[in-house]
């Protein structure tokens, strides 16, 4: 059978190739592998950073306990300097410390007991003016140091008049030319207790030597 279309040219359907479809989907197809490639290499970078981050952080741990058993031991270091420098200043002058243990027996009232004569080192914060090269304005700066300490400890009771002993002890050692030159009273503690079902008073006196 034959078919005849009697339309006019321009009204004619008009058979398209499917080839600009094609190539559309392929562009399509190419940009979301393209897509699929750049978002796996940034997830695969993204992975590596966590991980060289939780190793930063663990290391940042390990640097943590190794940074604080470093100041322990530097504080400890210090400690035994201190007690070096102390047990030498001892045998160097051993004389002398006889001396000033005699003076303190006789500066000590009757009613006095020691429980420990000892000698260690405190930290001590002066604040001292310092000016600036640069401005000339003066500030107030604050140094450490380290300084021998006598620590005197024991029990006293008054003694037959009603007088405190603690208080003559400090007055003694305070008074006496010769010792107050080398040991400076700064700090006392007295607190009132009992030494076998007796009242007594426990002391702490703390000299800087000087």
């Amino acid at each position: 059978m034959i078919r005849i279309n009697l339309l006019p040219q321009e009204l004619r359907p008009i058979t398209r190739t499917p080839l600009p479809h094609i190539i559309s989907l392929a562009v399509l197809g190419a940009a979301l592998f393209f897509m699929f490639q750049v978002y796996m290499s940034l997830r695969g970078e993204l992975s590596g950073i966590n991980t060289q981050v939780a190793q930063q952080e663990a290391a940042l741990e390990l640097l943590a306990a190794t940074v604080e058993e470093h100041e322990e031991l530097e504080e400890r270091k210090k400690q035994l300097q201190v007690m070096v420098e102390t047990i030498q200043v001892i045998l160097e002058d051993r004389t002398v410390w006889s001396e000033h243990l005699h003076q303190l027996a006789t500066l000590t009232p009757e009613n006095i007991w020691y429980k420990r004569i000892r000698l260690t080192s405190r930290r001590f914060t002066e604040e001292r003016p310092r000016q600036d090269p640069r401005t000339g304005q003066t500030r107030i700066e604050r140094e450490t140091h380290e300084r021998l300490v006598l620590e005197l400890s024991g029990y006293a009771v008054d003694d037959e008049t009603g007088l405190s002993s603690t208080a003559t002890l400090a007055t003694n050692t305070t008074v006496d030319p010769d010792f107050a030159s080398h040991f400076q009273l700064y700090t006392s503690r007295i607190i009132d207790t009992e030494f076998d079902g007796y009242p007594v008073r426990e002391f702490l006196f703390e000299y800087i030597v000087s």
